[in-house]
């Protein structure tokens, strides 16, 4: 995006470390304090101002429940209060996961906790619904928020209700992993080390999402099981399963106009990997890893984290922002109607 990153500590101006909370209140409540009250305040209005020199929108994630934060007086509605007092035109957009009965139970407490502080809510986003459901959950939603909840709840609010400014379906591939981030987390999550072998510019064609990911143990037979967009896991000294599974890539790409998205080698430790294999693998150009795991270690780290979005995935991004533009009307809390206050 070409947009400078800010130091972490401008990003995240308060950590709340183990043993803060009480520190905080032990200084608090002495005969000489040595922190001023305002302390962590402080710090977000100074990050705020550095973060949002020169640019056109700044995006200020909220942090848990309405409680989180309070006992430095910077919970959610105290941050909010506060960047208005400083002139922000803030819009507030309350995410929260698809449901019926349950996302009205994990709103309740936000939108009368954050009206009380002087932090009016401006829209709600319903996010991840499953397709299958999107209708019967906009109608029951919206004939809630529109009619039953400002009887049962809008005399004890100082704003009217905000508008669901949209119904966000999910959308699965921003589960899936690529090879880079597949490298990257055996180095970040699990200090092994990885071993990329192929190609040259792994962490630009890296970045592509991977359908599923297949262990293979079989020199033939196994073509019907993978198809396009698939990465395979193959001993790595199963030089005729290597030499098949390039030979399927090229078929893929040939019929298809798509390939495999990447080859895992399993037990790099035990090496045996022919230069002759290594040299097809490199004029391939796909994506090839290393590991000093067996087959089944490597699939059971990998399902046991979870997938976070990267800066480099623009894939992801694209997806993203086609989905949101699709099913997002955010022009109900940007009408000349409706101002941040």
């Amino acid at each position: 995006l070409e947009i400078p990153i800010p130091r972490y500590e401008v990003t995240s101006p308060v950590l709340w470390l183990g043993g803060l909370t009480a520190s905080y209140i032990d200084d608090q409540v002495s005969d000489s304090p040595q922190m001023p009250p305002d302390v962590f305040a402080q710090r977000v209005r100074e990050a705020y101002e550095e973060v949002a020199q020169g640019k056109e929108i700044v995006i200020v994630e909220g942090t848990g429940q309405p409680g989180v934060g309070s006992v430095g007086g910077i919970c959610n509605g105290d941050v909010i209060r506060m960047l208005r007092e400083m002139g922000v035109p803030l819009y507030v957009l309350l995410v929260v996961e698809a449901g019926i009965g349950s996302t009205i139970d994990r709103l309740f407490p936000y939108l009368i906790a954050m009206d009380r502080l002087g932090a009016h809510v401006d829209g709600i986003i319903v996010n991840r619904v499953f397709p299958e459901r999107l209708d019967k959950i906009v109608h029951y939603l919206t004939a809630y928020y529109q009619k039953i909840f400002p009887r049962q709840y809008g005399h004890l609010l100082s704003h009217p209700p905000p508008p669901i400014v949209g119904f966000v379906p999910m959308v699965p591939q921003l589960r899936r992993y690529s090879m880079r981030l597949i490298a990257q987390m055996f180095t970040e999550e699990d200090g092994a080390t990885v071993e990329i072998l192929a190609p040259a510019r792994f962490e630009e064609v890296g970045g592509r999402l991977i359908r599923n990911i297949k262990t293979i143990n079989l020199r033939f037979g196994y073509d019907r099981f993978v198809e396009a967009g698939d990465a395979i896991i193959v001993g790595i000294n199963a030089n005729d399963i290597i030499l098949s599974a390039l030979l399927l890539h090229e078929r893929l790409k040939r019929l298809e106009g798509t390939r495999l998205s990447g080859l895992i080698l399993s037990s790099s430790q035990i090496g045996g990997l022919s230069s002759h294999v290594l040299k097809l693998i490199e004029d391939e150009g796909l994506p090839t890893i290393a590991l000093p795991y067996d087959s089944a270690e490597i699939i059971q780290k990998i399902d046991s984290w979870t997938v976070k979005i990267q800066p480099y995935d623009t894939e992801k991004r694209a997806l993203i922002a086609e989905t949101y533009c699709e099913h997002l009307d955010l022009a109900q809390i940007f009408s000349p109607n409706r101002t941040a206050s």
